[in-house]
C-alpha cells in the first residue's frame, strides 16, 4: 500500500496494474460503403462511349495533325476519339483510319502513361473481332507494352493472361465463365466492367455457350446460361442470344424435359425475348427453326393447361374436364398445331396475377375476350382450319384458315360477336354432354 499526501493509503501500482481490464474491441468499420460508392464511380468511368456524331470529321482531322504534325491544343481525349473511329467497324477500311491506326500503334509502343495505354485497352476490348487484321495489329502492340499498363487493367492482365492473345482469349475466357456460379458478378470481379459491351465480350459469350452447350439437359446449367443473359437488373443480351437459345433447346430435340424444365425454359424464354409469334423480337428470326417450331408446340400445350386451369379457378361454377381432355387429347395426337388463349376481364386479372412479374412486363402470353363477360376463348390452328372454342353456351366454330375473314391466332383483343358473326364452315354445340366429340371429331 502506498500513502498520500493527505495521508490516506490507496492500492499499489502492481495491484492497480494487475486489475487493469483493457477496453472493449471496437468492431472495425464496415467497408461495404465505402465498397459500393468505389464501384458506383468506376461504373460511371465505364459506362458505354456514346456515338460520334460525325466520325468521318474526327478522322479527316486527326489525319491533318499527324501529317503537319501540329497537336498544339488538342487534348488527349480527342486522340481517344479518334482512335476508337479508327478501329471501330463503321470506317475501318477508310484511308483516314488507316493513317490514324498506324500512328495510334507506334503511339503506343512509345508511350509510358498509363491514361493512354489504358485507353488503348479498353477500345482493344471495345472493338474486338476474331481474326481481324485490326485486333491482331492491336494486340501485338499492347503485347510489346504490357509491363507498363497499370490500373485496374493490370488486374485484368492478371486474371486473363491470354487477353492479347486474339485467338485464345475468348475461349479462356468462356471456359473460365462456366466455372462461375454467377459469370456476370464473376467477370466484373476480374475486371470485366460491363459484360454484355460490345466486341471481346460477344465472342466471350459464344466461346462460354460452346464451353456449356453439352451440359444444358441439367437444371442448374441451364439457370447459369439464362442468368447470364439477363443479370440481375440489367437489360436481356441480345447479341449471340439465338446461338444461346438454340443450345438451350437442341437437348430437347429427340425426348421432351421433364415438365420443370419445359416449364422453366417456357417462361425464362417469353420473359427474355417475348413470344415467339407475339411482339416478335429480332432474335428469334435467328434461332433454329425446327427448335423454335418445338418451343411453340410446348407453348401451346402449356396455354392449353393454362387455360383451363385459370378457368376452373374463375368460374367455378362451370366444369371443364370435359372440354380439357378433348381438346388435350388432340393436342398429344400432334392434331393441334397452334394455340392461342382470350380470357375474359375475370380470367384475365386472374392470369395475370399468376404470372411472373418479368412476363407481364414482357409481353403477354395470352389476349382478352372484351365482348361478353362470360366468354374466355380457345383459338386454334388445326392443319387448314382454325378452330375456336369458347366457354358456357358458346359453340365450338370451325373456319377455313385460307379465309382472310377467319379468326386468327395471336391478336390482342377479340370479341365473341364478331366470330359469331363470321362465316364459319361449321358450329356445334356441346349439349348433350359426352355427345358433342365425335360431331366435332367428324370436321376435324
Amino acid at each position: 500500500m502506498t500513502e498520500d499526501k493527505q495521508g490516506s493509503t490507496g492500492p499499489g501500482l502492481d495491484e492497480r496494474l494487475s486489475s487493469f481490464r483493457p477496453p472493449d474491441a471496437v468492431n472495425p468499420p464496415s467497408l461495404e460503403k465505402l465498397r459500393r460508392s468505389a464501384q458506383r464511380v468506376m461504373d460511371r468511368f465505364d459506362m458505354p462511349t456514346k456515338a460520334e456524331t460525325d466520325p468521318i470529321r474526327l478522322l479527316a482531322e486527326m489525319r491533318r495533325k499527324i501529317e503537319r504534325w501540329d497537336w498544339k491544343d488538342t487534348p488527349l481525349s480527342f486522340a481517344v476519339r479518334a482512335a476508337r473511329a479508327a478501329f471501330g467497324d463503321r470506317l475501318r477500311d477508310t484511308d483516314d483510319a488507316h493513317i490514324v491506326r498506324t500512328f495510334v500503334l507506334a503511339e503506343i509502343r512509345a508511350s509510358t502513361k498509363q491514361g493512354v495505354l489504358g485507353a488503348m485497352v479498353r477500345i482493344y476490348v471495345e472493338t474486338f473481332v476474331q481474326g481481324a487484321a485490326h485486333t491482331e495489329a492491336l494486340a501485338e502492340a499492347l503485347r510489346s507494352v504490357r509491363d507498363r499498363i497499370g490500373g485496374r487493367w493490370q488486374t485484368l492482365l492478371t486474371e486473363v493472361p491470354d487477353l492479347f492473345q486474339p485467338a485464345h482469349v475468348a475461349t479462356a475466357l468462356g471456359r473460365r465463365m462456366a466455372q462461375m456460379e454467377d459469370p456476370w458478378q464473376g467477370l466484373r470481379a476480374i475486371g470485366i466492367a460491363r459484360p454484355h459491351d460490345p466486341g471481346l465480350m460477344d465472342s466471350v459469350h459464344l466461346a462460354f455457350v460452346s464451353s456449356i452447350a453439352s451440359k444444358l439437359d441439367d437444371q442448374t446449367m441451364i439457370e447459369l446460361l439464362l442468368n447470364w443473359m439477363r443479370p440481375a437488373g440489367q437489360q436481356a443480351r441480345v447479341v449471340g442470344a439465338s446461338a444461346a437459345i438454340d443450345a438451350l433447346l437442341r437437348p430437347w430435340s429427340r425426348h421432351d424435359p421433364g415438365a420443370t424444365i419445359k416449364t422453366l425454359l417456357i417462361d425464362r424464354l417469353t420473359e427474355l425475348y417475348g413470344h415467339p409469334r407475339v411482339n416478335r423480337s429480332s432474335v428469334w428470326g435467328n434461332v433454329d427453326p425446327q427448335l423454335e417450331a418445338m418451343l411453340l408446340r410446348w407453348i401451346s400445350g402449356a396455354d392449353i393447361r393454362f387455360l383451363f386451369r385459370v378457368l376452373t379457378e374463375a368460374e367455378r361454377g362451370h366444369m371443364w374436364e370435359e372440354r380439357e381432355q378433348f381438346w388435350w387429347t388432340l393436342f398429344q395426337q400432334g392434331r393441334i398445331d397452334a394455340v392461342w388463349v382470350a380470357f375474359n376481364n375475370d380470367g384475365h386479372r386472374l392470369a395475370m396475377r399468376k404470372l411472373s412479374a418479368q412476363n407481364q412486363n414482357e409481353g403477354a402470353r395470352f389476349g382478352r375476350q372484351m365482348g361478353e363477360t362470360d366468354k374466355s376463348l380457345l383459338i386454334m390452328q388445326m392443319g387448314k382450319q382454325i378452330v375456336v372454342e369458347g366457354t358456357y353456351s358458346f359453340k365450338v366454330h370451325g373456319f377455313d384458315a385460307s379465309d382472310p375473314r377467319a379468326p386468327r391466332l395471336y391478336q390482342g383483343k377479340y370479341d365473341v360477336a364478331a366470330i359469331r358473326a363470321k362465316s364459319a364452315r361449321w358450329k356445334e354445340s356441346h349439349n348433350p354432354p359426352g355427345r358433342w366429340q365425335p360431331k366435332v371429331l367428324r370436321h376435324l
